[in-house]
């Protein structure tokens, strides 16, 4: 989340909530190739999936915090346009580039999102596909492209030395996750400027701002401040009471695992279902907005299953995913819109996870 000065200004997360107890990872510590850390961010990322990454302590991850409040003040920017203005950049699924409004995805039977999103394609503000005319967005998009592309270059450089540290644990090729998405190469890779309107007066906490589902991509960067991330902890059915609040710390961001990466690690790694809700007590009645950096594979990456170290191999009658990245993506951003749910967790078993994550303690 970004620093002190956003938590200030919104109302506090409520002392009496029940949270998930996500583990905290360091930036610093995996700079410095710490390998009690590595194991911690391992064991999150197959307990959970999700984890707080610590920026403080880190040049580069003060320098993050920084860039996420600079699109928190784009978000808020955005939120303020003309509605209308904002309709003529509407998206056109399966391509989720530009605007959402209110009310386009299925969250629950009968029942549709609370939420309005504006993405940014990273290959289109990076110019990685030339031959392909840069995306028209609205003059409060165009006017800060230099700090949404500072914003990019950072949080995939964050999201580098995370996959560099999974490399390490998993015992696969050092640079076989960054040989799989690279900064300049045809993507997919998202930003996502989210903001929700404040509740009325009697708020439902119980409203689902954006329904249950997972990633598409590799891992996911999010900074918020206001609460209403929720976790669907493994094998529990969808029952609101069954859901998990995140609590949002200053100077952390929300990490998560991503399907893409589940997939290559043969579900040793988890991809878990988490949706949004109305956020909790006294925030509700404010906005409620969020940034988040959706990392996916380059274009014409393999869905294969990795190979060695830590990673299971295909087990008796498995075969591996043999869609490409574009058709695979295709598939899921389908399910979404039709408010599917994932359904199970891989292939790993809980059984793999158990026996190779070890916390030494943290």
């Amino acid at each position: 989340m970004p620093t002190s000065k956003l938590f200030e200004q919104c109302p506090p997360f409520p002392s009496d909530l029940s949270v998930l107890g996500l583990k905290k990872v360091s930036l610093a510590a995996l700079e410095r190739n710490d390998p009690v850390e590595a194991q911690k961010l391992l064991c999150a990322c197959q307990e959970w999936g999700f984890f707080l990454l610590d920026l403080k302590n880190s040049a580069q991850g003060t320098v993050m915090l920084q860039h996420a409040e600079d699109m928190f003040d784009l978000t808020a920017d955005l939120s303020e346009v003309d509605h209308e203005i904002l309709q003529a950049y509407h998206h056109k699924p399966p391509d989720f580039s530009r605007y959402k409004h209110i009310g386009t995805t299925k969250t629950e039977p009968g029942k549709f999102d609370h939420i309005h999103v504006y993405s940014i394609n990273q290959d289109d503000m990076l110019g990685n596909v030339p031959s392909n005319p840069q995306l028209p967005h609205p003059e409060t998009i165009t006017r800060k492209k230099a700090r949404a592309h500072d914003f990019i270059a950072r949080s995939h450089a964050v999201l580098s030395r995370v996959l560099a540290s999974l490399e390490n644990t998993l015992g696969i090729t050092p640079g076989t996750l960054s040989d799989m998405c690279p900064l300049t190469v045809p993507s997919g890779t998202l930003v996502r400027l989210i903001w929700t309107p404040p509740a009325p007066q009697a708020p439902d906490y119980t409203q689902v701002s954006f329904g249950g589902h997972t990633d598409m991509g590799v891992m996911t960067l999010l900074f918020n401040v206001a609460g209403g991330l929720q976790v669907l902890p493994p094998g529990a059915a969808n029952l609101h009471e069954n859901w998990q609040l995140i609590r949002p710390e200053p100077g952390c961001a929300v990490v998560n695992v991503a399907d893409t990466l589940e997939q290559w690690t043969g579900g040793l790694l988890r991809s878990s279902l988490h949706r949004v809700v109305t956020a909790p007590g006294a925030q509700a009645m404010v906005e409620r907005r969020s940034v988040a950096y959706l990392l996916r594979p380059r274009q014409d990456a393999s869905l294969k299953r990795f190979v060695g170290g830590i990673v299971p191999p295909l087990g008796p009658g498995e075969e591996d995913e043999m869609r490409s990245v574009d058709e695979w993506n295709e598939w899921r951003s389908r399910q979404i819109m039709n408010g599917q749910l994932k359904k199970g967790h891989g292939s790993g078993g809980e059984g793999e996870r158990g026996a190779v994550c070890k916390d030494e303690g943290h």
